[in-house]
């Protein structure tokens, strides 16, 4: 007869067989099921909710380049700048879904975003407090005009009117509040009479996003007032049904496959791969993340998807997950030589460029995209060219606060904290016919600074390894529990079995 040891070591072997073909093959798959269900946008779904209405604010956050030496730039000094902040904002988002597509693979929708003053976190600075900034709005209309020969005659007319349209500007900076350069608005021209009130109304017919009509008929500047409120750019993602890996990533922009912003190739009908919508809008990502991979997002407020590669893996508050950040080619690969000379634009005359049209390394031309001259750059201009880092005092680039980054939970894709972190620049130089610019040294002038990001709260954290990391961490203890208690069970009774047999013999009598 067999002994029993043998069939307990036979057991012991079943059960190791079995621990391992549930934790490296079916437990994956079962996970992988579910975690294909759960980010899938289906209506009514939890998953659909969450879509909707994010679960939990991104962290908003604005530093402002105060200036100090106002007065000696007009007369031709480098500028001296002080960062202040961070002014902390919520930045609420709700999508107001239009439909799904017949089969279920696309939704699209429009997205209104809502901005509430964090008083506590941003302490102790206040919506109040008083900044001298560059005058945004004056300087982009001179610019504007400078390189537009149709507007030629403007510049003629707007020397003559600065007064009556901006407030009689001394310098071509501004004294404001905090809370009016953001949101607010910024007046200016307040009751322009004759050809005054032309031009007012030429820049009001501009269309520029960040110039809005008031009430009484006058014109205020705002970095971010046009949005808070509701969305106007129609996106239509995938819900990822039938593909979890494309889910949320962008379809459509108002319609269109890609963007008519930047450059296109000389082949008729070809897009460029600066007008190519790729990735997802940020808030969240596709799941099933490998290590070394790479992913895009698409951000509307500059018009362009950037690329973010694998850095480490790491581990928020007990839930493992990978590091994405921007690379090299973000900002300071671009040009003939990169393949995308499509970003160069060209659009600004005088301006410190190379001889082909295109900035210097670290800094993208955003005319094409806001309407008006803004030169976008890592905050304190992270790795811009010495050519725009050398004419301005105060900045200090440092990579661990103003690299862009996000963590990401590996599995579903759910980002766990991270910051998109952008400056917003403008050149600041002469321009001829504008007396007010004459002695002006020409220089890349910083004016704000955003990190847009998340941290997941303690709630969300709680939700989370509820969901998922308590269940990968049970399903993992049956798995090594069934695989290794199985093969010592099997080995002990193996063990056990030898042992007797053994004994067995010597006990045996000698014929």
């Amino acid at each position: 007869m067999i002994h029993w040891s043998l069939i307990v070591s036979a057991l012991g072997i079943i059960i190791a067989g079995l621990g391992g073909y549930c934790g490296w093959s079916l437990f994956p798959t079962m996970i992988h099921k579910k975690v294909e269900q759960s980010v899938i946008i289906a209506d009514g779904s939890e998953q659909y909710k969450r879509f909707v209405n994010l679960p939990q604010p991104l962290n908003f956050k604005v530093y402002i380049f105060n200036v100090t030496n106002p007065d000696m730039i007009q007369h031709g000094a480098i500028p001296i700048v002080e960062e202040i902040g961070p002014y902390v904002y919520k930045q609420y988002r709700q999508k107001k879904v239009k439909h799904f597509s017949r089969d279920g693979s696309k939704i699209t929708y429009v997205q209104n975003v809502h901005f509430d003053f964090d008083e506590d976190a941003s302490a102790p600075y206040r919506q109040s407090d008083h900044i001298v900034a560059l005058n945004m709005h004056m300087n982009s209309v001179l610019q504007i005009g400078e390189n537009d020969p149709g507007l030629a005659l403007l510049l003629v007319h707007l020397n003559a009117n600065l007064k009556a349209v901006f407030n009689d500007p001394r310098s071509m900076f501004v004294t404001t509040s905090v809370r009016e350069y953001l949101f607010d608005g910024v007046r200016f021209c307040i009751n322009p009479q004759g050809i005054a009130k032309a031009i007012c109304n030429q820049i009001k017919e501009s269309g520029s996003k960040t110039i809005r009509e008031q009430s009484d008929g006058s014109l205020a500047f705002s970095f971010f007032g046009h949005k808070n409120g509701s969305g106007h750019e129609v996106y239509e993602v995938h819900t990822g049904k039938g593909d979890a890996m494309k889910v949320l990533e962008i379809q459509k922009l108002d319609d269109s496959h890609n963007l008519q912003v930047w450059l296109n190739s000389s082949n008729e009908g070809e897009t460029s791969v600066c007008n190519q919508i790729n990735g997802t809008d940020a808030s969240s990502y596709p799941p099933f993340r490998q290590r070394g991979d790479s992913m895009y997002i698409f951000s509307a407020d500059i018009c362009r998807s950037v690329q973010l590669f694998y850095q480490s893996d790491i581990q928020y508050q007990g839930i493992p997950g990978f590091r994405y950040s921007i690379g090299e080619n973000f900002i300071n690969d671009i040009g003939p030589e990169h393949d995308n000379e499509c970003f160069c634009v060209d659009k600004l005359a005088n301006v410190i460029k190379r001889k082909n049209g295109c900035l210097y390394a670290g800094a993208l031309d955003l005319t094409t995209c806001l309407d008006a001259p803004v030169i976008l750059t890592l905050p304190h201009m992270l790795g811009a060219s010495n050519e725009y880092r050398k004419m301005i005092r105060g900045l200090k680039p440092d990579a661990k606060k103003h690299q862009t980054f996000v963590d990401v939970q590996s599995l579903t894709g759910t980002p766990l904290q991270g910051g998109k972190r952008v400056q917003f620049n403008m050149f600041l130089k002469s321009i001829n016919r504008i007396t007010i610019t004459e002695n002006l040294t020409t220089v890349l002038m910083p004016a704000i600074w955003v990190e847009e990001g998340i941290q997941l709260n303690g709630e969300m954290v709680k939700f989370f390894k509820k969901k998922l990391i308590n269940t990968l961490k049970t399903l993992d203890i049956v798995h090594w529990v069934g695989l290794c208690g199985g093969l010592g069970i099997a080995v002990i009774s193996l063990i056990y079995y030898i042992y007797q047999r053994g004994r067995q013999e010597e006990e045996a009598p000698v014929k």
